[in-house]
Protein backbone atom coordinates (compact mmCIF):
# COMPACT_ATOMS: atom_id res chain seq x y z
CA UNK A 1 0.00 0.00 0.00
CA UNK A 2 2.28 2.57 0.91
CA UNK A 3 4.69 1.73 -2.64
CA UNK A 4 1.31 2.69 -4.11
CA UNK A 5 0.89 5.90 -2.11
CA UNK A 6 4.37 6.72 -2.79
CA UNK A 7 3.90 6.30 -6.75
CA UNK A 8 0.47 7.86 -6.48
CA UNK A 9 1.58 10.85 -4.98
CA UNK A 10 5.08 11.24 -7.39
CA UNK A 11 2.46 11.45 -10.56
CA UNK A 12 0.40 14.18 -8.92
CA UNK A 13 3.54 16.11 -8.25
CA UNK A 14 5.48 15.21 -11.64
CA UNK A 15 1.93 16.14 -13.40
CA UNK A 16 1.93 19.57 -10.96
CA UNK A 17 5.09 20.74 -12.22
CA UNK A 18 4.75 20.05 -15.82
CA UNK A 19 1.35 22.15 -15.62
CA UNK A 20 3.62 24.83 -14.30
CA UNK A 21 6.11 24.62 -17.30
CA UNK A 22 6.86 27.34 -20.07
CA UNK A 23 5.60 26.74 -22.83
CA UNK A 24 7.69 26.01 -25.98
CA UNK A 25 6.67 26.79 -30.09
CA UNK A 26 7.61 23.27 -30.80
CA UNK A 27 4.42 22.22 -27.80
CA UNK A 28 2.37 25.33 -29.77
CA UNK A 29 2.80 23.87 -32.86
CA UNK A 30 1.86 20.34 -31.93
CA UNK A 31 -1.63 21.79 -30.28
CA UNK A 32 -2.10 23.64 -33.97
CA UNK A 33 0.07 26.72 -34.07
CA UNK A 34 1.71 27.04 -37.39
CA UNK A 35 4.57 29.36 -37.69
CA UNK A 36 4.10 31.61 -40.71
CA UNK A 37 7.14 34.76 -39.75
CA UNK A 38 9.22 35.74 -36.94
CA UNK A 39 8.20 38.58 -34.99
CA UNK A 40 10.73 41.35 -33.54
CA UNK A 41 10.13 40.29 -30.18
CA UNK A 42 13.17 41.96 -28.51
CA UNK A 43 11.25 45.41 -29.21
CA UNK A 44 8.47 44.48 -26.33
CA UNK A 45 11.16 42.33 -24.23
CA UNK A 46 9.86 38.77 -25.26
CA UNK A 47 12.14 35.50 -25.84
CA UNK A 48 10.73 34.93 -28.57
CA UNK A 49 7.55 35.84 -30.82
CA UNK A 50 6.04 34.45 -33.88
CA UNK A 51 2.80 35.38 -36.38
CA UNK A 52 0.98 32.70 -38.12
CA UNK A 53 -2.47 30.83 -37.93
CA UNK A 54 -4.14 28.97 -35.35
CA UNK A 55 -7.87 27.78 -34.89
CA UNK A 56 -8.28 29.49 -38.38
CA UNK A 57 -7.65 32.79 -37.25
CA UNK A 58 -4.38 34.90 -37.66
CA UNK A 59 -2.59 35.32 -34.33
CA UNK A 60 0.39 36.79 -32.87
CA UNK A 61 2.33 34.51 -30.60
CA UNK A 62 5.20 35.75 -27.92
CA UNK A 63 6.91 33.86 -25.41
CA UNK A 64 8.49 35.97 -21.92
CA UNK A 65 10.46 35.16 -19.23
CA UNK A 66 8.22 37.47 -16.92
CA UNK A 67 5.86 35.58 -14.64
CA UNK A 68 3.67 38.57 -14.37
CA UNK A 69 2.18 39.15 -18.37
CA UNK A 70 -1.08 40.64 -17.31
CA UNK A 71 0.31 43.62 -15.84
CA UNK A 72 3.11 43.55 -18.58
CA UNK A 73 3.16 47.01 -20.40
CA UNK A 74 3.13 45.18 -23.77
CA UNK A 75 -0.16 43.22 -23.09
CA UNK A 76 -1.61 45.96 -21.52
CA UNK A 77 -1.08 48.53 -24.56
CA UNK A 78 -3.43 46.15 -26.43
CA UNK A 79 -6.74 47.02 -26.89
CA UNK A 80 -9.34 44.69 -28.18
CA UNK A 81 -12.15 46.65 -27.54
CA UNK A 82 -11.36 49.64 -29.22
CA UNK A 83 -13.33 50.45 -32.61
CA UNK A 84 -9.89 50.71 -35.07
CA UNK A 85 -8.28 47.28 -33.00
CA UNK A 86 -6.68 45.14 -35.25
CA UNK A 87 -6.99 42.58 -32.41
CA UNK A 88 -10.09 40.77 -31.61
CA UNK A 89 -8.81 38.70 -28.34
CA UNK A 90 -6.02 38.78 -26.45
CA UNK A 91 -4.59 36.30 -23.45
CA UNK A 92 -2.24 34.84 -21.49
CA UNK A 93 -1.31 31.64 -20.27
CA UNK A 94 1.80 30.24 -18.74
CA UNK A 95 4.94 32.29 -20.32
CA UNK A 96 2.39 33.38 -23.58
CA UNK A 97 0.84 36.24 -24.48
CA UNK A 98 -1.53 35.70 -27.91
CA UNK A 99 -3.49 37.72 -29.92
CA UNK A 100 -6.26 36.85 -32.31
CA UNK A 101 -7.92 38.26 -34.83
CA UNK A 102 -10.96 35.43 -33.84
CA UNK A 103 -12.00 34.47 -30.16
CA UNK A 104 -11.15 30.55 -30.42
CA UNK A 105 -7.13 30.81 -30.22
CA UNK A 106 -7.12 31.68 -26.57
CA UNK A 107 -9.53 28.83 -26.12
CA UNK A 108 -6.74 26.26 -27.75
CA UNK A 109 -4.15 27.88 -25.93
CA UNK A 110 -5.83 27.92 -22.35
CA UNK A 111 -6.41 23.66 -23.08
CA UNK A 112 -1.88 23.91 -22.90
Amino acid sequence: MHKKLTVSVFLVCSACSQNDADLTFSELEAAGFEKHQQQYFQLVGATNAWSGRWANEDVEVYTFDDPDLENAPFYESIKTEDPGSTWADKCVHKNVILLSKGYQACDRLYEL
